[in-house]
């Protein structure tokens, strides 16, 4: 499911829209019968930000929002 993410430079504090991809990752419960799954997201492609060009996603790497 593709989803535009709004992040927050870290460096200029620019916001910016990125396309990402919505998964969810299991994650260990202490009950057996209740599973529990993590909304995460995975960008599509690099993006780097519109005013100062840094990066601020890779597309290996997993962005939890909490």
């Amino acid at each position: 499911m593709d989803t535009k993410l709004r992040i927050k430079c870290k460096t200029c504090g620019c916001w910016n829209r990125i396309k990402v991809d919505k998964i969810f990752i299991e994650q260990l419960s202490p009950e057996p019968k209740v599973k529990v799954f993590i909304p995460m997201y995975r960008p599509l492609r690099t993006e780097t930000c519109r005013k100062c060009k840094e990066i601020i996603a890779c597309s290996d790497e997993l962005i939890r929002i909490s």
